[in-house]
């Protein structure tokens, strides 16, 4: 009888244990799909940005890649290349001025580092 009441015991335990962890799993599940959703609404509002400045600059068809790295403790790293044969041509000074005119403040205050490279 006690053998019985023990493997219902633990039986128990188990089962209560499991529905635990699901919950949390669950809960950070939503919360990381929740944050990719808000960072793919920053990417895509930066890109649109990023084209109109690069459009209105003459450079009309660059193409343009983000790649993003999730650090440990939740914070985002990007690094985006814009490829356009008349952007390498430019003097640094140059460059340096486009790429002050693309950082967005409202994107770039939400991650650890951005970084624009020209190809």
């Amino acid at each position: 009888m006690k053998r019985g009441f023990g493997m219902i015991t633990a039986f128990l335990v188990l089962t209560v244990s499991l529905c635990i962890g699901g919950i949390v799993m669950g809960r950070d599940r939503n919360d990381y799909a929740r944050e990719n959703e808000r960072y793919m609404l920053l990417e895509d509002a930066f890109r649109e940005r990023a084209r109109r400045i690069l459009d209105e600059q003459g450079f009309q068809n660059s193409g343009m890649t983000i790649t993003w790295i999730r650090e440990a403790g939740g914070v985002r790293s990007y690094r985006v290349e814009i490829h356009h044969s008349r952007i390498e041509s430019l003097e640094k000074e140059e460059k340096e001025r486009l790429t002050e005119s693309l950082c967005w403040a409202d994107f770039c205050k939400e991650v650890e580092c951005f970084t624009i490279i020209y190809t």
